[in-house]
């Protein structure tokens, strides 16, 4: 069995990762692009409109409806919104992968410490920093799908009673 290399392997998965957030971030793009659809035709469907609901239920279910659309869309836009660290302060030894730490770096300080360190550790560190914002985005997909779908049945609901 070929040895292969740690530092190659840590490579090819932080770029695996870079392929799913991407993925998952054009759901999060499409899932949003459906809930604003569907909030838009909530408000201004030509069949019906909020002036035909009669009777409370349909109303309280129309606008619960509609905060749940709401929430949906706030989950999907947690999703797409950038992820960036506030820490100020000096560049941290190992961390010169993420921009966000690469420009706490002065070039000449960068280039001693990269002819003077593997990339492995900065690598594993991002790996699974990655991961970790990878799978909340990842949930958060799931979870403004999930609201959409109540959302947008309290929305026919309120439809199909008023």
């Amino acid at each position: 069995m070929a040895e292969t290399d740690p530092v190659e392997t840590a490579w090819r998965i932080h770029a695996v990762l870079i392929d799913w957030t991407g993925k998952v971030d054009a759901k999060a793009g499409f899932a949003l692009a459906l809930e604003s659809a569907v909030a838009v035709i909530a408000f201004s469907g030509s069949d019906h409109s909020l002036t035909d609901l009669d009777g409370v239920l349909p109303m309280v279910l129309f606008w619960l409806g509609a905060a749940v659309l709401g929430l949906s869309a706030i989950a999907s836009m947690s999703v797409i919104s950038p992820r960036l660290g506030r820490r100020a302060g000096p560049p941290r030894e190992n961390h010169f992968l993420y921009f966000g730490d690469l420009r706490h770096w002065a070039p000449e300080r960068l280039t001693e410490r990269l002819s003077q360190t593997s990339p492995l550790d900065a690598l594993t560190h991002q790996v699974v920093i990655m991961s970790q914002i990878l799978w909340i985005k990842s949930r958060r997909v799931q979870q403004s799908l999930a609201l959409a779908v109540v959302g947008w049945t309290f929305v026919v609901l309120a439809w199909l009673l008023g």
